[in-house]
């Protein structure tokens, strides 16, 4: 697989053409823009507040099917028009496909929007070595059964492909959002909460009064240690987004994975860390849409074979 363009440099000089026409299906360059808000001049989830009507346009509510309503369970991110990036966790109670729906262009799970579109699931795919017990590794993909239709309120964001966006840090400005609960023991929300939060250094996250070496070293931490700002049950999956100036895009660089408690001092949300799993992002979507190829063509050669057989029964 040939990943074009090969550096970050690429993508901000507009003079650069890709040379490869059939490159990686999700490596969007029109990716990670909001159309309609100025995100950036946002406030503080736990500690957040409302976002605004299309703010966030690639945060997804998955929702589980129970008798004749949805129900929001986790939040997931939108990474190109077939597939949503969410936790695995999210998916410890049910796996199969048919229970779920993604819903896009959503802002108040209560109200619909005219862009709002509830979408079924053709498959999910939890990262072989998922381990529950510590959240290791977990991500998990959802193939949409429908392709989206981009507008203002649905659009994907970009995935950090490239040694540039590695290196977080005290200063990079990064939001999370969700409809989880606004506190540990409140009531989750209708509407969408965003919040501004801060990466912190994963030895800091790590120390003995904090979580005590139990962070992996795919995850990271993010949030304040004051527990002023945090995520909470029911923004699990959820999209934590960077911005980089330079680009002038968001990039996806965590999924909301677990913490101790919601806005607790000293133990901030802990996050996956998108960039370690690159590459079975790739291999999962390039392989389904091989698979996908592969099914068009035995439907097209048994269309061919019904055509020749009547042909040959017209003949005789």
């Amino acid at each position: 697989v040939f990943l074009c363009p090969l550096s970050l440099s690429k993508i901000i000089d507009p003079s650069y053409h890709c040379p490869v026409q059939n490159n990686a299906l999700f490596l969007f360059l029109d990716c990670g823009r909001v159309p309609l808000v100025n995100v950036m001049s946002g406030s503080r989830i736990v500690g957040g507040h409302n976002a605004e009507l299309g703010g966030w346009p690639w945060t997804v509510s998955l929702q589980i099917v129970m008798f004749l309503r949805t129900v929001h369970v986790c939040g997931g991110s939108i990474i190109n028009e077939n597939w949503v990036l969410t936790a695995a966790h999210c998916l410890k109670d049910i796996r199969y496909p048919q229970f779920w729906r993604a819903v896009v262009g959503v802002h108040n799970l209560l109200q619909r929007h005219r862009k709002t579109k509830k979408i079924k699931i053709k498959a999910i795919i939890i990262h072989p070595q998922f381990i529950p017990d510590t959240y290791a590794n977990d991500i998990a993909l959802f193939h949409l059964k429908s392709t989206l239709s981009y507008n203002d309120y649905v659009q994907p964001i970009c995935l950090p492909f490239f040694k540039e966006l590695f290196n977080l840090n005290a200063s990079t400005r990064c939001f999370v959002s969700g409809w989880g609960r606004t506190a540990e023991e409140g009531s989750a929300s209708n509407t969408l909460q965003e919040a501004e939060i801060h990466y912190i250094p994963w030895d800091t996250c790590n120390r003995e009064e904090s979580y005590g070496g139990r962070i992996v070293a795919t995850s990271f931490c993010a949030g304040e240690e004051d527990g002023i700002v945090d995520t909470c049950l029911g923004d699990s999956g959820g999209p934590l987004m960077c911005y980089l100036p330079d680009a002038g895009k968001f990039y996806l660089m965590g999924i909301t994975s677990f913490g101790h408690g919601c806005g607790r001092k000293n133990y901030p949300g802990v996050y996956v860390q998108v960039q370690f799993f690159k590459t079975w992002v790739i291999n999962q979507v390039l392989q389904a849409a091989g698979e996908d190829r592969n099914k068009m063509y035995i439907g097209q050669g048994q269309i061919l074979l019904i055509v020749v057989f009547y042909s040959l029964l017209v003949a005789t």
